[in-house]
C-alpha cells in the first residue's frame, strides 16, 4: 500500500476559491468581553456561536476537499472551537444558542470521515504540559485536553489511538528529576484525565531539549512497563534534524517509533497466537527554511519524501504534512510519491 499523506488545519486550495466560505472564524478574548460590555452576553455568545457552527461546517467542506484530492487522513484545526476552553470566560459548548445544531453537523463532520474512510487526528496547543509541577498548569492542560477528547467522542470516532490526540511533552527534567520521575508525573497526571484521553494520547519527539526521538521512546517505553500505559510516539523528521538522537536516520527513527505503536500483551485465546493490536501510525512530516531551520518552509524541496514505514503491510504509516502550502504542497509531494 502506498504511503498516506494527511493535511493539516487547512486548505488552501478551498480558500483560493472562496477565502471567506473556507476560512476558519476566531474570535479573541478581548472581543468577546468587549461585545459583553457594548451589547451583552447573549450577543457576544450568538457570535461566538455562529463562528463555531460556521467551522464546523469548513471542516465537513475540508475531510470532503481531502477524499477528492486523494488526501487519507485529516488534522482537525486547533481554532474549530475558539474561547470555549478559556476557564476566565467560563463558558461551554451548552451555553452557545445553536448549540443543538453544532451538535449535529460535528457528528455529520465524522459521519462523513467514516464514510469516505478518512481517519482524523488532532494536536492539542504545545501549553499543555503533563509533566509540569505547575499545578495550574496541570488544571488548564486537563480542561483543554478532556474537551479535545469530546470533540473527537462527539464526531463518534474510537477512543483509540486510530484517532490520536498528540501533545509535546514539553518539558525538561531538572538537575535532581530522572526521566523516571517525569514519566511518572505525567502519567498521575494523564490519569487525571477523561477517558477519551487517556486512550487516544501519543506524545511527540521535539525539535529543541531533552525530548528526543531516543528519550521519548524511552518514557513511551517506561509508561508502558511499568504502568500498562500505551503512549505511542509521533515521529517527526523536522524536529529530528534540529534535535537529533544518536543515530541520524529517518527511517530507523521512524521505524523504533512506529513499534511503539504496538502492543502485543493484549488478552488473546488459549488455542489462539497473540495477535499484535496495532495502530497506523501517525507522523509528522516537514521541512524547514534554509535560514531558520526550526520553521515550516512553504513546500517540500524535489525530492523530499517520506520513507515508506509499515510493520503490518495493509496499514502503513500516517504523514502529516506540516508545511506552509498545506494541500498545494502535498499535490506535488503527491506526483513525487505516486508519478
Amino acid at each position: 500500500m502506498t504511503t498516506i499523506l494527511g493535511l493539516t488545519c487547512i486548505s488552501e486550495e478551498l480558500k483560493d476559491k472562496d477565502k471567506k466560505k473556507y476560512s476558519f472564524r476566531t474570535m479573541t478574548r478581548k472581543r468577546f468581553n468587549d461585545l459583553c460590555t457594548s451589547e451583552g452576553k447573549n450577543e457576544a455568545l450568538n457570535q461566538l456561536s455562529e463562528r463555531i457552527l460556521h467551522n464546523v461546517i469548513v471542516t465537513q467542506y475540508i475531510i470532503n476537499h481531502c477524499s477528492a484530492t486523494n488526501i487519507r487522513h485529516y488534522r482537525l484545526s486547533s481554532s474549530l472551537f475558539p474561547l470555549l476552553t478559556d476557564q476566565t470566560l467560563e463558558i461551554s459548548l451548552e451555553d452557545l444558542p445553536n448549540y443543538a445544531t453544532i451538535k449535529q453537523e460535528l457528528r455529520q463532520a465524522g459521519l462523513i470521515a467514516q464514510t469516505l474512510r478518512i481517519s482524523i487526528g488532532s494536536h492539542p496547543d504545545q501549553f499543555n504540559v503533563l509533566a509540569s509541577n505547575n499545578k495550574d498548569a496541570v488544571k488548564r492542560t486537563i480542561n483543554e485536553l478532556n474537551f479535545q477528547a469530546s470533540v473527537l467522542d462527539q464526531l463518534g470516532l474510537p477512543q483509540d489511538h486510530s484517532a490520536p490526540m498528540n501533545i509535546h511533552i514539553n518539558y525538561t527534567p531538572q538537575a535532581d528529576e530522572t526521566l523516571e520521575i517525569v514519566a511518572t508525573r505525567f502519567f498521575r497526571n494523564l490519569s487525571m484525565c477523561d477517558k477519551g484521553v487517556y486512550k487516544r494520547l501519543t506524545i511527540e519527539n521535539e525539535d529543541k531539549g531533552f525530548f528526543n526521538v531516543d528519550n521519548c521512546i524511552k518514557f513511551s517505553d517506561h509508561l508502558y512497563n511499568t504502568f500498562g500505559a500505551q503512549i505511542p510516539v509521533c515521529y517527526d523528521n523536522l524536529h529530528d534534524f534540529c534535535n537529533p538522537s544518536e543515530e541520524r536516520n529517518i527511517t530507523f527513527q521512524a521505524e523504533r517509533c512506529a513499534y511503539t505503536w504496538v502492543n502485543t500483551d493484549k488478552p488473546h485465546d488459549d488455542e489462539c497466537e497473540a495477535v499484535a493490536d496495532y495502530f497506523a501510525p501517525v507522523f509528522h512530516w516537514s521541512e524547514g527554511k534554509p535560514e531558520k531551520p526550526r520553521a515550516h518552509a512553504d513546500y517540500f524541496a524535489l525530492g523530499n519524501t517520506p520513507p515508506h514505514i509499515a510493520i503490518d503491510v495493509d496499514r502503513p504509516a500516517k504523514w502529516e504534512c506540516e508545511v506552509k502550502g498545506k494541500d498545494k504542497a502535498i499535490r506535488l509531494l503527491q506526483k513525487a510519491l505516486y508519478g
